[in-house]
C-alpha cells in the first residue's frame, strides 16, 4: 500500500532574456504572454503566445508556452498537443519532455511518461524535476529498483527536498529495505517538521521496524498538524492497538472512519479495536458496514467473521469467513487462520 499519493511537479519555463538589443516582435510577444499569464490572464496570455508563433514559426517557446497556459485552464488534451509541437520544433527542449510526461502520467500511461521523463533528462542531465517524475513513474509501473534509482538521483541534484527524501523512502519501504527507508524519511522530517505527511510515513515505518513508541510519537505529531489526515489517524490506531493503548486506538479508529466513512479498510481497523474493546455489537455493525462499502475487502470480511465469533454467532461467522477464503489473492495460512477461528467457535459453543 502506498503510503502517500506520490507528486508530479510542474516546470513552468518563462522565456529566456533577450540578447543584446531591441528584442523582435516574438520575443516581445512572449514576454507579454508571460507576464499575462503571470497576472492570471490565460486567456490574454494564449492570444500573445499565438501572435509569438505566427511571428516566428521556428522558436519552440510559444508552443510550450501556450502548453502551460492550457494545463491551467483545464485542457490537458491541448496542453499535450502544445508540448508535442514543442518538441517536434526542439527536439531537446527539456521543460517540454517534462511536462509532457506529467500529463501522460496523470493519464495513467505510466510507460510513456517515463520516456519522456528519460529525454528531459537526456536534454538536461541536471534536471531534479524531472528525475523525481521518473521515480514517479517507474514506481507507477511497479519497477521498485528503478524508481529507487530515480529518486536517488533527485535526491542527489537536490539535497534539501524533503518530497524527495521522502519518495525515496516509500520506494525503499516497498523493497524491503526498512532501514534505508527510515533513514530517508527521518532526513525528510528534519527538513519539513511541519509536513504530516512525513510524519505519518515515519510512524508507519518506525512500526515496520516494530518500535511502536517511537511510531506513535510520529503519528501523534501528524494528527497534531493535521487534525484531518485520515491515514495518520488510522495507523495511529493500528499502532496504539500494538501498545495495548485500546481505548486510544479505538478513538483514533473512529476518527480515521468518521473523515473517510466509505473507507472499508478503515471501517475493519475500527472493527477489529472493539473486538479487542470485547464491544462485540458495535464492532459487528461495523464491519457490516465496512463490508457494505466494499463486499470484496478481505480485512473487513475477516474481521467481520472475528466479529461474529465474539458474539457466539458461529454459523454466520463461518459463512463470513468462507466469502474470505473465496476472494482472489488471500493467502493459504490466512484461509487456514480462518478456519481456525470458525472451528474454535463451533467448539466453543454449548
Amino acid at each position: 500500500m502506498l503510503m502517500r499519493p506520490l507528486l508530479l511537479l510542474l516546470t513552468l519555463l518563462g522565456p529566456p532574456s533577450p540578447g543584446a538589443g531591441k528584442p523582435g516582435p516574438a520575443a516581445e510577444l512572449l514576454e507579454k504572454g508571460t507576464e499575462l499569464f503571470k497576472q492570471g490572464d490565460t486567456a490574454g496570455a494564449l492570444k500573445a503566445f499565438d501572435a509569438a508563433a505566427k511571428a516566428d514559426p521556428a522558436d519552440a517557446r510559444p508552443a510550450y508556452l501556450r502548453g502551460v497556459a492550457l494545463e491551467k485552464k483545464g485542457d490537458a488534451a491541448g496542453a499535450e498537443a502544445a508540448y508535442r509541437k514543442a518538441i517536434a520544433l526542439k527536439t531537446d527542449f527539456a521543460e517540454a519532455h517534462n511536462n509532457l510526461g506529467s500529463l501522460l502520467q496523470a493519464k495513467g500511461n505510466a510507460a510513456d511518461a517515463a520516456r519522456a521523463f528519460e529525454a528531459a533528462l537526456k536534454a538536461r542531465p541536471s534536471y531534479p524535476e524531472a528525475a523525481f517524475n521518473l521515480g514517479v513513474a517507474r514506481d507507477a509501473e511497479g519497477k521498485q529498483a528503478e524508481a529507487v534509482a530515480a529518486y536517488r538521483e533527485a535526491v542527489r541534484q537536490k539535497p534539501t527536498d524533503p518530497a524527495y527524501r521522502m519518495n525515496l523512502g516509500v520506494a525503499l519501504r516497498k523493497q524491503g529495505d526498512v532501514p534505508g527507508a527510515l533513514a530517508a524519511v527521518r532526513e525528510a522530517a528534519r527538513l519539513a517538521p511541519k509536513d504530516p505527511l512525513v510524519w505519518t510515513n515515519l510512524g508507519m515505518i518506525q512500526s515496520d521496524q516494530k518500535d511502536y513508541d517511537a511510531a506513535a510519537d510520529s503519528l501523534d505529531k501528524a494528527v497534531k498538524l493535521k487534525p484531518e489526515a485520515a491515514l495518520a489517524w488510522n495507523r495511529l490506531g493500528r499502532v496504539e492497538l500494538r501498545r495495548k493503548h485500546i481505548d486510544r486506538a479505538v478513538e483514533a479508529a473512529e476518527r480515521a472512519r468518521k473523515l473517510e466513512p466509505k473507507n472499508a479498510a478503515f471501517g475493519a481497523d475500527l472493527c477489529h479495536a472493539l473486538i479487542e474493546k470485547q464491544d462485540t455489537t458495535r464492532a459487528v455493525a461495523e464491519c457490516r458496514a465496512a463490508v457494505a462499502n466494499d463486499s470484496k475487502n478481505a480485512l473487513a470480511l475477516y474481521e467481520l467473521g472475528k466479529a461474529l465469533v465474539a458474539q457466539g454467532n458461529c454459523a454466520e461467522a463461518k459463512k463470513e469467513f468462507e466469502r474470505f477464503a473465496a476472494l482472489p489473492g488471500v493467502k493459504p495460512e490466512a484461509k487456514a487462520q480462518a478456519a481456525t477461528i470458525a472451528k474454535s467457535c463451533a467448539k466453543a459453543k454449548p
